[in-house]
């Protein structure tokens, strides 16, 4: 990972000496996991891969939207996958992998629906992360993204769509405001 640029900003990686502020309790008065999590529609079977967990904000969420599946908590930091694991260790349906997003260690076309929430802006090449989700995600799958201006790496709306067409996912729906919003996407 010493090719990484760790820090605050666009493309850098949020560093994980840092995480347990993206853990603070008041986080979740400006964005919900449960109510963001609810607006991605997840199937509630499946494999399901949450790409740069980091500490596992979102993770309790997803795994109770997933009851009859399984969901991959992936993150490019070891320190940050130990943390969202210590989150979820009472979450039978919870597997954990470190991986870079560029390079997902997944066969192709197995896994019902990805998660990026408030990640993409920090990942360097977000089209090799992007076709990389892409072809992991089966034919009836879904990509879920979730951005709240909150957060430096924002990525409005349009730039996002600007970003996921080109490789192969049709826009479903969005829900929220422009400055927080859930889209959700599904493969072509």
């Amino acid at each position: 990972m010493t090719d990484r640029d760790f820090g605050m900003g666009r493309g850098k990686v949020f560093p994980a000496t840092s995480a347990k502020s993206l853990l603070n309790p008041l986080r979740r008065l400006v964005q919900s996991p449960r109510r963001t999590i609810a607006a991605m529609r997840l199937p509630s079977s499946g494999r399901v891969v949450e790409v740069g967990a980091g500490p596992g904000f979102f993770s309790p969420a997803i795994a109770d939207a997933v009851p009859d599946g399984v969901v991959i908590v992936a993150d490019l930091q070891i320190e940050m996958v130990r943390l969202a694991r210590d989150r979820l260790r009472e979450r039978p349906n919870t597997r954990f992998v470190v991986a870079d997003a560029g390079r997902l260690p997944f066969r192709s076309s197995g896994i019902g629906a990805v998660v990026l929430a408030t990640v993409l802006g920090e990942v360097p090449d977000t089209e090799a992360c992007l076709s990389e989700i892409r072809r992991v995600l089966g034919p009836d799958g879904a990509l879920a993204v979730a951005e709240t201006r909150r957060d430096s790496d924002f990525i409005s709306l349009g730039a996002l769509n600007a970003l996921v067409q080109p490789v192969g996912f049709v826009f479903e729906q969005r829900r929220g405001t422009g400055w927080q919003y859930v889209a959700r996407y599904v493969t072509t």
